[in-house]
């Protein structure tokens, strides 16, 4: 809520400056002066009034039709509309004002409560304490903790099964939760295959927690850029990454919230390479290249598949993906190589030949220039 200048366009749903008080001289006139800095109650009035400014600095709170609160800096005086509910505080000073009206004052508590003082946030994330995008096979099993601090978990891929308080939720890939402080969660995979999500745990304050506990929320293309962000910042490290993290988190709280109240639904969920671009050709391109990832995919068979020429697509692919084609299919068959890992049926060499790889030597060679590790090291870790 930050303070707005009163003026006949930002006030023009509530009332309207006015130029001189000396119109409303005969109408009651009751003058107020004090210190009071804080107030859960708003004022209105059947009639019309006028507050006029005597001294010091005033903030004058509405209440909008939808029941929001809007802050002004009263500096001039204003005429306010019947039935419109305010209230008058000082701002960081003793304030005198002078009110003109022709019916008594009604008073109404309110649970908002309203203060000169600057804005304090709504979601204030004060401590981050871990970063962890794991990756896990398909019997993933945590046997579940609880502790004073949220917790946010997102699958990346798979699907997990959590319990909360003892009650059973279904993560999909795309979807994430949070876990309120003290509330005891327990994670594992599905059992059907592997399981790749990032959990972050933070502690702060947040005004309505209700709206984000206890629920599956699918991430719209705007929290997934805010997890990727978060991802990319724990992987650089660069100075200030956990300031920038905490940044992070904050907005995908809030575009939570705001999706939760407008009943925001995400139907169809990118990963983290098949990316969302606003030219269809491209987004027909993106399709082709996951359904025939096993298969030899070149430029030209491409470009056919969509009839545009080989370096028309090249470029257009380039310019709206930020990457070449050659490289999105080298990162889209490594991804798939981790999936059938994760999957534990097949021994390296035989997802070699299966992806179209000249040799496993030459699949451990990429597969290890993308991920600073062997496709055995990677099983490894998924045990």
């Amino acid at each position: 809520m930050l303070l707005k200048e009163i003026n006949q366009v930002s006030f023009k749903q509530f009332g309207e400056v006015v130029s001189s008080t000396a119109p409303y001289q005969s109408w009651t006139q009751t003058l107020y002066d004090e210190d009071v800095r804080i107030s859960s109650a708003l004022w209105h009035f059947e009639r019309e009034v006028v507050i006029e400014p005597v001294s010091g600095v005033g903030l004058l709170f509405v209440r909008t039709p939808d029941s929001m609160i809007q802050k002004f800096l009263m500096d001039k005086p204003v005429f306010i509309r019947p039935l419109v509910q305010f209230c008058v505080l000082p701002y960081d000073c003793n304030l005198s004002y002078r009110i003109y009206s022709r019916s008594p004052k009604i008073i109404t508590s309110t649970s908002n409560v309203l203060t000169g003082a600057g804005f304090i946030p709504n979601i204030n994330v004060k401590t981050l304490y871990t970063v962890l995008y794991q990756e896990k096979n398909r019997q993933f099993d945590f046997r579940g903790e609880k502790h004073p601090f949220w917790e946010f978990t997102y699958v990346n891929k798979g699907n997990m099964i959590c319990e909360v308080d003892g009650l059973p939720y279904e993560m999909k890939q795309g979807q994430m939760m949070f876990f309120a402080p003290h509330q005891f969660h327990v994670q594992r995979s599905d059992g059907k295959s592997p399981l790749s999500f990032l959990t972050v745990t933070f502690d702060g304050d947040i005004v309505h927690p209700d709206m984000i506990a206890d629920r599956t929320v699918y991430a719209d293309e705007a929290c997934q850029r805010i997890i990727q962000s978060i991802i990319q910042e724990e992987r650089d490290g660069n100075i200030y990454s956990d300031d920038m993290i905490i940044c992070e988190i904050t907005r995908l709280l809030i575009t939570v919230v705001r999706n939760i109240r407008s009943d925001s639904v995400v139907t169809r969920v990118p990963t983290r390479l098949k990316v969302t671009v606003d030219n269809n050709y491209i987004s027909e391109c993106i399709d082709v290249i996951h359904q025939n990832i096993t298969s030899t995919i070149t430029l030209p068979w491409l470009a056919k598949q969509l009839n545009l020429s080989p370096s028309y697509l090249s470029s257009l692919f380039k310019q709206k993906v930020g990457r070449s084609i050659s490289e999105y299919i080298r990162l889209v068959r490594l991804e798939k190589v981790k999936d059938m890992i994760g999957e534990g049926r097949y021994t390296i060499a035989q997802i070699s030949d299966i992806m179209g790889y000249c040799s496993p030597t030459y699949l451990s060679t990429e597969f290890r220039r993308e991920y600073d590790m062997s496709p055995k090291e990677y099983a490894k870790m998924l045990e």
